[in-house]
């Protein structure tokens, strides 16, 4: 188990500012060379299949994750609100916030999609701590922050999805309040199968919403032949 030492409050300072509700960085995260292809030029295969569950939202509500999506696009970032890791979820929540703008000059395109944000820390992370982060990023589109009623609700989910947790600690053993994890978001269709998973190298809005593109467009297509 890793042991942080001594640079807490450093971390927890990056973490701050995410919350100030200031506009995101507009420079992509991509490698310089990388040239993000056409929408729709490409096909995205099925990763995986999710199942329902049942989670709150920022008003504390019990609510089933598909009723959420309701047959939409959804992107779900797995984040914690004390993270202090800069490439973490700092980094989703300014990658999904710049989204969220974006999204909002396309309304049409907003329509299709939903963006989810989901502590994976229900102890500290109550609805209230999760309406307060949705009041500092000031949502322009349908974006929710929901939580877990606690660790065992919560349980399913990471597995469900395979997004890994553990607890990091001091020496004594005491947990620091920080977790170990891999920055992971989703890219779920309308039928609820992750088609694309974006890591701290490749979270990029540019990229999320070329994907994006391309899934409406392989709706769209699915229609038509359907009409034929």
């Amino acid at each position: 188990m890793i042991r942080p030492k001594g640079i807490l409050p450093l971390l927890l300072a990056v973490c701050a500012a995410n919350t100030s509700g200031a506009e995101p960085p507009a420079s992509s995260t991509l490698p310089a060379v990388y040239e993000l292809p056409a929408p729709g030029s490409y096909e995205l295969p099925v990763i995986d299949r999710i199942e329902d569950h049942v989670v709150l939202d920022a008003q504390g509500r019990s609510r089933n994750l598909f009723a959420l999506k309701a047959g939409r696009l959804a992107l779900i970032a797995f984040v914690y609100t004390g993270c202090a890791e800069a490439e973490g979820c700092p980094l989703a929540t300014a990658v999904m916030r710049r989204l969220d703008h974006q999204l909002a000059s396309e309304p049409a395109l907003a329509h299709r999609v939903r963006l989810l944000s989901l502590s994976f820390d229900p102890a500290r992370d109550t609805p209230s701590r999760m309406a307060d982060l949705e009041h500092a990023q000031t949502p322009q589109t349908d974006w929710a922050f929901l939580t877990t009623s606690n660790e065992k609700t919560l349980e399913p989910i990471l597995a469900d999805f395979g997004q890994q947790i553990g607890k990091l600690t001091w020496e004594d053993g005491a947990w620091s309040g920080l977790f170990r994890h891999v920055l992971k978001v989703f890219l779920l269709d309308e039928q609820n199968r992750v088609r694309n998973i974006y890591g701290s190298g490749f979270l990029d809005a540019a990229l999320v919403l070329t994907d994006v593109r391309t899934l409406v467009a392989e709706t769209s297509e699915g229609v038509e032949g359907r009409r034929d």
